[in-house]
C-alpha cells in the first residue's frame, strides 16, 4: 500500500508523515513506524497531538509531505483532537493542495462522512467524519455488513464503500479511481439505496497489488 502510494507521489524519495492520535500516539506504534522504514530512501517523520504537539508548525509541516498516513484506532477521539487542534482544516487544505492522504481502519473511516465504528463500544453508525469524500465507508467489513447495510437503509448514513480487511480504495479527488488489496480474496464494495428503499451491494474489481522485493 505505500509503494502505491509513493508511486503516485512520483517521487524517488518521499516525504512520509504518521498520524498516530486514534491510538493516543502510543510511543509503540510510533517506533514501529520509523523501524518500518529505516533502511529506506522515504523521509519519514510524525506528528503527535499527545500531550502536546510535537511539532512547532504543524500546518507547515504536513503540507510539505509528499503522503500522510493516518494509523488505526478510534476515529471519534481522533477526530476530536483534530478538530481541537484545528487539523480537520489543515488536512483537508493538505487534500486540496494535491497531498495524498491514507490510512487503515480509523485512518480510512475518518476521510469520509461517516461509517461504522466501535469507537463508543459496540459497533455503531458514525456520521461525525471530515466528509472530504462524501460517501459513507465500512471497514472490517466482514463483521460489519449487516450494521451498514441497515444504517444506508434507514438513513443515518449515505450510499458508500466497504473494504475486508487488506483492501483499500484509491480517490482522485471523491472520483473512486480503483480498488486494490495487499492479499489475495479481500474485497471491495459499493453499497447504496435503490429508489424503492432496499440495499444493493456491488463486487468492485479489486487490484492485487504485488509485494516489493
Amino acid at each position: 500500500m505505500f509503494k502505491y502510494a509513493f508511486d503516485l507521489a512520483e517521487t524517488k524519495s518521499p516525504r512520509l508523515c504518521f498520524i498516530s492520535t486514534g491510538t493516543g500516539d502510543k510511543q509503540v506504534s510510533i517506533d514501529a513506524f520509523y523501524t518500518a522504514f529505516a533502511d529506506s530512501a522515504v523521509q519519514t517523520s510524525h506528528v503527535a497531538l499527545f500531550d502536546k504537539p510535537n511539532v512547532a508548525e504543524v500546518s507547515a509541516h504536513l503540507h510539505s509531505q509528499d503522503v500522510i498516513w493516518v494509523d488505526r484506532g478510534s476515529v471519534a477521539n481522533l477526530l476530536a483532537v483534530w478538530r481541537i487542534h484545528g487539523l480537520d482544516q489543515i488536512l483537508r487544505e493538505c487534500w486540496k493542495s494535491g497531498v495524498i492522504l491514507g490510512g487503515e481502519s480509523a485512518g480510512s473511516l475518518c476521510w469520509f462522512t461517516g461509517g461504522t465504528t466501535d469507537s463508543f463500544g459496540e459497533v455503531q453508525a458514525y456520521a461525525d467524519g471530515l466528509g472530504l469524500l462524501p460517501f459513507s465507508n465500512a471497514v472490517h467489513y466482514g463483521d460489519r455488513r449487516e450494521l451498514f447495510h441497515a444504517s444506508i437503509k434507514n438513513g443515518e448514513l449515505p450510499d458508500g464503500y466497504a473494504t475486508d480487511a487488506g483492501a483499500g480504495l484509491h480517490f482522485e479527488g471523491t472520483d473512486l479511481i480503483a480498488a486494490i488489496s495487499d492479499r489475495s480474496k479481500a474485497g471491495a464494495y459499493h453499497v447504496a439505496k435503490t429508489s424503492d428503499g432496499e440495499i444493493h451491494e456491488v463486487a468492485l474489481e479489486v487490484r492485487e497489488l504485488k509485494r516489493s522485493a
